[in-house]
């Protein structure tokens, strides 16, 4: 059979012809022509599935405020002939909202679409939250175009941005001879301390931002982890959203939760209140593994050094710069004192005029 689909892709490229030469034998022939028509019916199939698009939307911001002149970027799936892409084609479009944040699509042809990106400075866009396509042919219920009910497109406007101690990857990690033994992390630092309850030489140094505690059940075979602050003046908050600002109230002194293998719990925010001044940290669980062996959770994290609740991080500091305001962080809380807060414009523009010929 796979001789026989090599052979239909040839002729159907044009690269082969159909009548071949005397090793081919009357049956593949056959067997060839057969899956040669297969593939042509097929290909009518699909190119009957094209119609004329059209299609309304609207993008709004998380205040439900329509964003004008941002770029969209759409993708719609049409027919091609070429047979290694029998199922469709796709083809980038990029339209821009009007002062309602409304944009039309027409004069394309095709059977769905769905947007790939929406773009402009001052806004995020997820993917995850605008992920539908809209199919014009070839379902039973297909999509109908309404302009005076576009559909909407949601993009978060950003609040004033701030620099952000990051760790990109962050682990934790117990194996089962030393369950319901606590491990913390220090944010600032970016430093685990193994030995919480007697830290030396380096750790002593240390602050536990973060402490984890993971105990195996030996009766069901199941890891039970608890999340909580270091010291007593904090608090901790897990939830199953995402935010640009650490909440101001709500914080509890532990949070407790059963783990099952490769399976993040929903609720994989956790929101930090540490130290005094308090300082704020978001870290995102974004994996899981437990067996008979061992426990280890991993993610990602962001630390305001400031004292505030501001998590939106500024994204476009060139590397000195990071370092920069890294070393500063890291090097006043060593004695004891806050960073100053940089003005990060005036730093960007300082970096861009030095790197000036």
């Amino acid at each position: 059979m796979q001789k026989h689909i090599i052979i239909v892709l040839l002729v159907f490229t044009g690269l082969l012809p159909l009548i071949g030469n005397g090793a081919e034998t009357g049956r593949d022939k056959i067997e060839c022509e057969a899956d040669v028509n297969y593939l042509m019916r097929m290909a009518e199939i699909f190119r009957r599935l094209d119609v004329d698009i059209r299609f309304y939307g609207k993008v709004q911001d998380q205040f439900d405020q329509p964003v004008e002149g941002a770029e969209v970027v759409l993708h719609i799936t049409a027919f091609s002939p070429n047979v290694e892409e029998l199922f469709g084609q796709t083809k980038e479009v990029l339209v821009k909202t009007g002062s309602q944040g409304r944009f039309t699509v027409t004069n394309q042809k095709g059977h769905s679409i769905y947007i790939d990106a929406i773009r402009k400075t001052g806004y995020a866009f997820s993917v995850m939250q605008n992920s539908e396509e809209y199919r014009f042919s070839g379902e039973d219920q297909n999509f109908t175009p309404n302009q005076a009910d576009p559909v909407i497109f949601r993009v978060r406007k950003k609040g004033p941005t701030v620099f952000l101690l990051e760790d990109r990857y962050l682990e934790f990690y117990i194996p089962v001879a030393e369950s319901g033994k606590v491990i913390s992390y220090d944010f600032v630092q970016r430093r685990s301390i193994r030995n919480v309850a007697n830290p030396a030489g380096d750790e002593a140094a240390l602050v536990a931002d973060l402490q984890v505690k993971a105990t195996f059940n030996t009766n069901d075979t199941t890891w039970t982890v608890i999340l909580s602050p270091g010291g007593t003046n904090g608090g901790i908050i897990v939830s199953d959203q995402l935010l640009y600002e650490a909440p101001d109230s709500g914080y509890q002194a532990e949070y407790t939760f059963r783990l099952e293998d490769r399976k993040p719990p929903k609720a994989k925010y956790v929101y930090l209140k540490t130290r005094d001044p308090a300082v704020y940290t978001c870290y995102e669980i974004e994996y899981i593994n437990v067996n008979k062996e061992f426990f280890r959770l991993s993610g990602k994290s962001v630390t305001n050094p400031y004292g505030d609740r501001n998590l939106e991080p500024e994204t476009d500091l060139p590397y000195k710069v990071t370092k920069q305001l890294t070393d500063e962080a890291k090097n006043a809380f060593r004695q004891n004192k806050r960073p100053e807060k940089p003005d990060l414009s005036r730093l960007l523009k300082e970096k861009k005029d030095k790197s000036k010929p």
